[in-house]
């Protein structure tokens, strides 16, 4: 019988180890409110806390632990220094190379910027008219290709008509 790899079966997307330490501070700079998520060892996001706009989270974190940002709305991810997915790095980084007295007497938080994503004139349109509609099913009355009703109708947030359920 061959040995079984534990974690073959383990998404590729998760914490590894606790090794290295990093501090640091989310802050959301989007008018949106922002789920923010750990993934842990098995790969799971684990909610810490939604921040709204100019909101904070101080953290102490790893750098092998990802983590991601998410509209609580949408469900639309986030960037932070251009990745959808944030990976710390070691608080000793940004002090390497420095004289022992040139270190700072207390260690600062590593600040990480909350943004929206780039999106196409082609989403933004879409975003405009959903936020129009009442209900999912009002995407099939408006005179647009068809595949851009059913897109409509199925993205998020999802307006269900009371009277259908």
């Amino acid at each position: 019988m061959e040995p079984v790899d534990e974690t073959s079966s383990l998404p590729a997307l998760r914490s590894l180890n606790n090794i290295q330490i990093s501090f640091i501070r989310f802050i959301n700079t989007t008018k949106r409110n922002v789920g923010v998520y750990w993934i842990d060892y098995q790969g799971q996001a684990i909610r810490y806390k939604v921040l709204s706009y100019r909101d904070h989270l101080d953290v102490n974190t790893f750098v092998t632990h990802p983590w991601i940002f998410v509209d609580e709305e949408t469900r639309d991810r986030f960037k932070v220094n251009c990745s959808e997915v944030f990976f710390p790095e070691a608080w000793t980084t940004k002090y390497q190379g420095m004289r022992r007295q040139d270190l700072p007497s207390r260690i600062d938080r590593t600040y990480v910027y909350i943004t929206l994503p780039l999106y196409t004139l082609r989403d933004l349109s879409m975003r405009a008219i959903k936020k129009h509609l009442r209900y999912d099913h009002h995407a099939f009355l408006l005179d647009i290709p068809r595949s851009l009703q059913y897109e409509l109708a199925s993205m998020p947030p999802r307006k269900n008509d009371p009277s259908e359920l």
